[in-house]
């Protein structure tokens, strides 16, 4: 059992870009003509020779150890007079299909779906310091097909589906399907009404004359993290990204140290040199009329960033400090990030903890079992290792990834599940799909038994892990081969434990009547609580065309462990496909 998912997701690896110090934003740069368009890329990063380990098929800066370093396509600047416009496009279509994606029930086995995603991006600035930032998601997950209702609710079919006439903007999602609401059986896929657009990025910026100042909607980190990632580009190794961890935020964002220096060696890039950043959220705003019932943070960091250094090259460090509050919570956050190249080698961890204390869960759950509300502890914990080396044609890679759990339901117990973004994928089956799918019909079961109980906060919807890592210790080494500039083949084992036995907290409450809580734990297959979740064979084959295409055909197989077999210790092996076809500019 663990608190709210906006309640432990603190990442705020803050985003730095084009630091610019006195002289730099107070000069102004000269205008061209009114009439004169020009079109310019973004500007490089500094110079210094890439590790000969990289292919020409990646970029020749690569970052985070752990991410396929896939950006979105560099937007150019188009300037109109002292205006400038970027805009970049991609568009996304994907199949999946998986087999046994419940191992241990009769139905709900088999899943297939097709579905788009089309992103756009624009920027808008006056001299590249003033400048309006906005990118959305349009018919994100929204199925190939269907002729039901094209907005509001669930989509009953319209009339006979022979004669359906045009297709609609339903997701896939888990809904009761038939049976008692209150038996996590009676839940599996179906279609529920989909977002046709989603605003991920709407925020302003401005180049003061001691730093960067952003104000609006904005991407809770930089990369993929275990705590956010920002869901920019195509940086997982395996899967998909979708819209990334965001937040409502203002942000400044500066280089203390060369405030120090003299005017003539002051550095203003961002490429390299120490950063700080300081930022307020706002998370949660109820009545316009309480200011107590919102939630906020704050939050420093400090980065320091070295395209050089004496052992090696691309240096990355950072460190982030997070205080949020509410009526009846407080939670603290810390977290470090670090990842070095050296020659053919990349190494990189990144980690984040959680404390504090909070009533809402209790309060909750003392409906289902009796328990007196109480201040319940936080301590969470999350943490990624990253080992790799590169050659032109091939590459080793070793992961080892941890995420706390918790086997104790109880109100008095601590809240210890530490969940990663659901954007940083571990994989491409056990977490994102059928652990998901077994988290998300107890986390629909659990919200409306508390319904009926009368309840008032429903934190039951947050066992639902959305794909994300949770409760682990896994080791995935795998293995690239690049045979062509433009062919990527990749292949990896997951080995995946669980940090402490797996339970359905919810079933666990319900089930208690044992002097020993222990006795009465069950796992989300009703089995008793198992510590190896399986193991899963995952691989992938990318083909780009033209630098703006790409074809991926990946497939996975789990052989499926104690923690996902049911009382009889059943659980059938899953398998997955799916093919994705992504256009971009």
């Amino acid at each position: 059992m663990r608190p709210l998912r906006d309640a432990t997701a603190l990442a705020v690896t803050v985003l730095f870009s084009r630091i610019a110090l006195a002289e730099d934003a107070a000069s102004p740069a000269p205008a061209p003509a009114p009439t004169e368009i020009q079109v310019s890329a973004d500007p490089p990063p500094p110079e210094f020779d890439p590790p000969p380990s990289v292919s020409p098929q990646y970029p020749a800066r690569l970052v985070e150890p752990w991410s396929d370093a896939d950006p979105p396509a560099p937007m150019q600047r188009h300037a109109i007079g002292e205006m400038g416009v970027r805009a970049g496009l991609e568009y996304r279509a994907q199949l999946l299909h998986i087999n046994n994606l419940s191992p241990t029930t009769e139905t709900a086995r088999n899943l297939e779906w097709l579905e788009h995603r089309l992103r756009a991006d624009a920027t808008v600035d006056y001299r590249d310091k003033v400048k309006v930032v906005f990118s959305a998601d349009m018919l994100d997950g929204a199925v190939w097909g269907d002729n039901g209702s094209l907005f509001g609710g669930p989509p009953p079919n319209s009339g006979a589906n022979i004669n359906a006439r045009s297709p609609n903007t339903t997701a896939p999602c888990v809904t009761y399907r038939a049976g008692d609401p209150l038996d996590s059986n009676s839940y599996g896929y179906g279609l529920c009404a989909g977002n046709q657009l989603m605003v991920r990025r709407a925020y302003g910026e401005v180049a003061l004359p001691v730093g960067v100042l952003r104000v609006g909607r904005m991407g809770v980190n930089e990369g993929v993290g275990v705590q956010a990632a920002d869901g920019d580009g195509r940086p997982n190794r395996f899967g998909i990204s979708r819209t990334g961890s965001i937040v409502d935020r203002a942000l400044f964002a500066t280089k203390p140290l060369e405030a120090f220096k003299p005017p003539a060696l002051r550095d203003t890039s961002a490429e390299r040199g120490v950063f700080l950043g300081l930022l307020y959220d706002r998370l949660v705003t109820d009545s316009p009329q309480a200011f107590g019932d919102d939630v906020q943070q704050v939050a420093a960091s400090v980065r320091l960033l070295a395209p050089k250094h004496a052992l090696g090259s691309d240096l990355h460090a950072s460190l982030f400090l997070v205080h949020r509050w509410a009526t009846g919570s407080t939670i603290n956050g810390v977290g470090v990030r670090a990842y070095s190249t050296f020659g053919h080698f990349r190494a990189g961890v990144d980690g984040a903890l959680n404390t504090g204390s909070t009533r809402e869960i209790s309060e909750a759950y003392q409906k289902i079992s009796n328990d007196p509300p109480s201040d319940q502890s936080i301590l969470q914990g999350g943490f990624r290792g990253v080992m790799r080396y590169d050659h032109k044609l091939f590459s080793l890679y070793l992961e080892s990834d941890y995420a706390s759990g918790s086997d104790d339901p109880r109100a008095r117990a601590t809240l210890s599940q530490f969940l990663w973004a659901e954007d940083t994928n571990v994989g491409l089956l056990l977490f994102k799909h059928v652990l998901a799918f077994q988290t998300a019909r107890a986390a629909a079961a659990g919200t409306e038994l508390l319904h009926r109980l009368g309840a008032t906060q429903f934190p039951t919807t947050a066992i639902d892990t959305r794909g994300g890592l949770t409760n682990a210790v896994t080791i995935f080494p795998q293995a690239d081969f690049r045979p062509h500039r433009d062919v990527l083949i990749r292949a990896g084992v997951l080995f995946a434990w669980t940090a402490t036995p797996l339970i359905n907290p919810i079933a666990s409450l319900q089930a208690r009547g044992s002097v020993d809580y222990r006795d009465d734990l069950v796992n989300f297959a009703g089995g008793k609580p198992g510590t190896y979740y399986g193991t899963e064979l995952d691989a992938r084959f990318q083909w780009r065309f033209l630098d703006h295409f790409i074809f991926d055909l990946e497939g996975a197989v789990l052989f499926p462990g104690s923690a996902l077999q049911n009382k009889d210790g059943y659980a059938v092996r899953s398998y997955m496909t799916q093919a994705r076809t992504t256009f971009f500019f």
